[in-house]
Formats: C-alpha cells, sequence, structure tokens
C-alpha cells in the first residue's frame, strides 16, 4: 500500500526536517502570499517613519519607502513559508522555523538594504522590527492555522479574511492565558 502524500507532496506528519527544505524553496516560490505582504508592508513603513523622523522628513520616508518595498517582497516569501509550515510535524520545528529561522533571514537582508541606504537610527528600527517579525511571523501561523490569510487552495476573499482578523487577533493574544489555565494542575505539580 502507498504511503499517503500530502497535496504539498509530502507524507503528513513528516518528521524529517532536511528533504523539507527543497520542497519549502519551490513553495515560496510558487506561492507568494500577496495577503501577507499588503498586510506586512502597511504595518512596517511606520516603524521606520517613527524611529528616523527626528532626522528629517526626507530620510524618514526615504527609510519607510524602502521598508515597505523590501516587506512587500519578502513578507510574500516568508508567508509562503509559513503557510507550508502551518500543519507541519514535528511542531517544535515549524514553530522554531517561523519564530526564529525566517524572521531572522529577513531582518538580516533587511538589515544590509538598510545600511547601504544609510537609514539613520538603525539600531532602535531593527530591534522593534525583530519583535514584530517573530510575533506577526506566529500570528500569520496561527492564523493560516484557522483558515485566514491563505492563498491557493483553501483561500478565502481578502475581505473575508480582514473580517477574520480582530477575531483572531484576539483570540491570538489571549491564547498563553488559556493554555495557562488549562494547564494550571501539571504547572502546579512543577513546583519545588
Amino acid at each position: 500500500m502507498q504511503p499517503h502524500i500530502s497535496p504539498a507532496g509530502r507524507p503528513p506528519g513528516t518528521t524529517d526536517p532536511v528533504p523539507v527544505f527543497p520542497h519549502l524553496l519551490r513553495t515560496c516560490f510558487c506561492r507568494w502570499n500577496w495577503k501577507a505582504a499588503v498586510l506586512s508592508a502597511s504595518g512596517r513603513a511606520p516603524i521606520f517613519l517613527a524611529t528616523t523622523c527626528a532626522f528629517g522628513w526626507r530620510r524618514a520616508s526615504l527609510a519607510a519607502a524602502v521598508d515597505t518595498g523590501y516587506r512587500a517582497g519578502a513578507a510574500g516569501f516568508a508567508a509562503a513559508l509559513v503557510q507550508e509550515l502551518r500543519e507541519y510535524r514535528p511542531i517544535w520545528f515549524a514553530l522554531m522555523s517561523i519564530t526564529v529561522a525566517i524572521p531572522a533571514v529577513l531582518l538580516w537582508w533587511e538589515y544590509l538594504l538598510h545600511l547601504a541606504m544609510r537609514t539613520p537610527n538603525l539600531r532602535e528600527g531593527m530591534l522593534v522590527s525583530l519583535v514584530i517579525s517573530a510575533v506577526m511571523s506566529l500570528f500569520d501561523w496561527y492564523s493560516m492555522r484557522r483558515g485566514a490569510l491563505l492563498v491557493g487552495e483553501g483561500q478565502r476573499s481578502f475581505l473575508d479574511d480582514l473580517c477574520q482578523l480582530p477575531r483572531l487577533a484576539g483570540a491570538f493574544a489571549s491564547a498563553p492565558l488559556v493554555w495557562l489555565w488549562r494547564n494550571k494542575r501539571r504547572i502546579r505539580l512543577l513546583r519545588f
């Protein structure tokens, strides 16, 4: 009997990350996530605008424009990877990839781009961008596991996704508290 192969081309519950990387790279180019690109680019420009406005509006506008252009492209590729990893097992590998590896690579390229553009106050902008990148990658993963912000198979309209975002954001923000509440007995047992 043949093993079940997912539409992504690998067995469900795959635990070996090595063969997945070439597949992920193909996916990120074939399924560029325009929804995440639009949301990320519109949300990132204010970061560099705010952190560089003390150096003049011309430099601040340039920093915001550079970051918007970069984010529009990079966020689409990153979200394609997140979409592919949303059901991946083991879950720890998916979470580490989504919250550490993907944001680290994107931030490195973002840093080099802003360095080349001589963006003032780069350190503060990058620190804020780092935190937001990790949280937003995790939020994308959370949302995609619930059917929002998907492109390709299973996608909904962008308007439907936008209408779901407030509910998803509330559930995402409260998820750690819900987890603590559900696991309070286990947590008590861990006390010394």
